[in-house]
């Protein structure tokens, strides 16, 4: 193996670490709220940059699987949170949207967000962000091809 090699290999492990952390964070926010996951409070994200996604539009947007999504949204659904409905013009087709509990949640969780992202990003400037997310976004785009 190569010092290449290694340095990717150790790089590979700091993403996964960040993510896990970033997971545990995450779903000490969804908490607050009373969610049961921080995938729950992902659903309600997406939910709230644009109502009625189909099922298929959160399990892209979270990249898990269609089981997953699944099982989120039906608990979601129970608890309130979310409406789902089949498509007007297409019965196959479930779509889901926020009922006010589930932007309640999003309201009482958005404080403490902030917060927590500003903290989180404090290490880096403007600019080391920006390249941060362009980077992130190419390398989940380029590793999540079919």
């Amino acid at each position: 193996m190569t010092k290449k090699d290694d340095f990717l290999a150790e790089t590979i492990l700091d993403i996964i670490r960040a993510s896990n952390i970033l997971e545990r964070i995450g779903g000490d926010y969804a908490q607050i709220a009373n969610l049961d996951s921080v995938q729950q409070y992902m659903i309600l994200a997406l939910l709230s940059k644009e109502d009625h996604l189909t099922m298929s539009d959160l399990r892209e947007n979270t990249l898990v699987t269609k089981q997953a999504v699944t099982g989120i949204v039906n608990r979601l659904h129970k608890n309130g949170y979310i409406k789902k409905y089949k498509d007007q013009y297409d019965r196959r087709i479930t779509r889901v949207c926020l009922t006010t509990k589930g932007r309640e949640a999003l309201t009482t969780i958005r404080s403490r967000r902030i917060e927590g992202n500003r903290e989180v990003f404090s290490v880096l400037t403007g600019k080391e962000i920006n390249q941060l997310s362009t980077i992130i976004s190419k390398l989940v785009h380029h590793i999540n091809k079919p």
